[in-house]
């Protein structure tokens, strides 16, 4: 019996510092450009992607001041380019990713980010040669910077962000047979965020 008050002791020294810690379920939606920095091969008449644009939307789950962790999907839209000249050839990139996301609150309401993770990629072409869709999915690297103001007494945010996908483009059909170099893509948007309290 001795026992019990020493446990709901030491249960209430775990709880009561974590009930304090301010958690927080955070929705964003947001939307930009997006291009591909690499060429998919090399030489000076190298293959690539026209910028596009890209939009997604994530949840992120505050477990500290100054760590999230989030999961985000990003749509992102761009024609092919053979040797510098743009086709009709459109390729449509789904991300899927998970992160972690350590952030700096300041009292004047900015909040500057950086997360790192890894998902998956999915590479759909539209207009393929034989006049089929194509599509592949590939593992891939996530990173990225942001930069959050939050409005004051309320929930919600607005952002800028910048985010690259590092992925290798290999073992692919239609139009990107037989490329076989890692991208380097990046997305760049603004958006908005409202966070619940937990």
């Amino acid at each position: 019996m001795r026992k019990i008050p020493f446990l709901v002791a030491s249960l209430l020294a775990v709880a009561m510092p974590l009930a304090a810690q301010s958690h927080a379920l955070t929705i964003s939606g947001r939307g930009g450009g997006f291009s591909a920095l690499t060429n998919l091969n090399d030489g000076s008449n190298a293959s690539d992607f026209k910028t596009g644009y890209n939009l997604g939307g994530g949840v992120g789950l505050q477990v500290h001041r100054n760590v999230t962790l989030r999961g985000d999907f990003t749509f992102a839209r761009a024609k092919f380019r053979d040797a510098g000249v743009t086709t009709d050839d459109h390729f449509n990139k789904f991300f899927y990713t998970a992160a972690i996301q350590l952030q700096h609150p300041t009292s004047s309401g900015f909040m500057p980010y950086v997360f790192v993770g890894g998902g998956g990629v999915t590479i759909k072409e539209k207009g393929a040669p034989n006049g089929q869709n194509v599509e592949k999915t590939k593992g891939a690297g996530v990173g990225g910077i942001r930069l959050a103001y939050q409005v004051p007494r309320s929930r919600w945010s607005i952002f800028a962000e910048g985010t690259g996908y590092l992925y290798k483009v290999n073992n692919l059909s239609g139009t990107l047979a037989g490329f076989d170099k890692t991208q380097f893509d990046a997305a760049w948007s603004g958006g908005v965020s409202y966070a619940i309290g937990l």
